[in-house]
């Protein structure tokens, strides 16, 4: 019992990490994408890019002689419902959300296995909340962007019923001895 405990702490320990970092990455890219619309907005000027033969439109921060330094994040050039150019871009903002949605549910699953590091045992209260919390975030995300995060919601909601499940046959367990 003891031996899986700890490969549960250890494994825990692994994805906590990598939660992390995850994190880190896509705060950074969000941060990106807010100082791009800012600099946008502010009426910097926008030179077409190339990124992955696809064109955009990018804010110009500064000049070096002939090179242009550019921030080409999350802007795509185009029009509105009256074919006037819009202020923020119409590509990305989406992105966007999907970022603050993708970072809300990692710090869930962050929690749970900063949880699980610690303890090793998933049949804890403190536990199945945060997963609940993910299953709900997945949930909207799934609602608006598609059929997988709705079966990862699924997913994570039978876990935390089958956790819950053996949350109380432990504490019945206990209670008996």
């Amino acid at each position: 019992m003891e031996a899986q405990k700890e490969k549960i702490m250890r494994f825990s320990r692994i994805i906590y990490i990598l939660i992390k970092i995850a994190m880190i990455i896509l705060i950074v890219a969000a941060a990106l994408i807010a100082v791009s619309w800012l600099l946008i907005g502010a009426g910097l000027p926008t030179e077409t890019v190339t990124i992955g033969g696809v064109d955009l439109e990018a804010p110009v921060l500064f000049k070096l002689g002939e090179a242009h330094v550019v921030l080409p994040i999350a802007w795509q050039s185009g029009v509105d419902s009256f074919g006037v150019r819009g202020l923020l871009p119409t590509a990305g903002i989406g992105d966007f959300i999907g970022i603050i949605f993708t970072i809300v549910g990692l710090s869930f699953a962050k929690k749970v296995f900063g949880l699980l590091k610690e303890n090793g045992s998933p049949f804890r209260d403190d536990v199945i909340k945060p997963m609940k919390k993910l299953a709900v975030v997945l949930l909207v995300v799934g609602i608006v962007s598609g059929y997988l995060p709705l079966i990862a919601a699924g997913i994570i909601w039978v876990f935390c019923l089958i956790f819950d499940y053996g949350r109380m046959l432990q504490h019945e367990s206990d209670t008996t001895l």
